[in-house]
């Protein structure tokens, strides 16, 4: 990669009380976004294209580009999806709507959302039973 610095030859401008910012290295996706990512390569190969993918898989222009090169098409609106066409949702999660609209189109779902994403939609649905005003 070019124009990639180590933590020591960073020059940092100065932040109020912060006095060492330390950059991880390697940094790249987390395990929710490489299960999606590794699921949407294999729908690729599978199906003949093309694949449909209900919003962008991740926020990387960069993947993104290379699966629409690939046959990938990113829709917001599942009506986009012709019926009986493989779909992929998203790492981010999806409305239970969509997901029974993805489903009723006939084709092939795979829901990629992320098991973190999961964990908190249902913490939030079970302290919103409970009376939590949830923000």
């Amino acid at each position: 990669m070019t124009n990639v610095k180590t933590p020591a030859d960073t020059p940092l401008s100065p932040v109020a009380g912060v006095e060492t910012v330390l950059l991880a290295a390697p940094r790249g996706f987390c395990a929710g976004v490489e299960m999606a990512i590794k699921a949407l390569a294999w729908m690729v190969r599978a199906f003949e294209p093309p694949v449909y993918c209900y919003h962008e898989i991740v926020h990387n222009q960069l993947v993104v580009k290379r699966f629409e090169e690939s046959g990938v098409i990113f829709v917001d609106d599942i009506a986009d999806v012709p019926a009986g066409r493989p779909i992929m949702l998203s790492a981010h999660g999806s409305a239970p709507e969509v997901v029974a609209a993805a489903r009723a189109q006939g084709g092939y779902v795979v829901d990629a959302v992320c098991p973190l994403v999961t964990k908190v939609h249902h913490e939030v649905k079970t302290r919103a039973e409970k009376g939590y005003q949830i923000v």
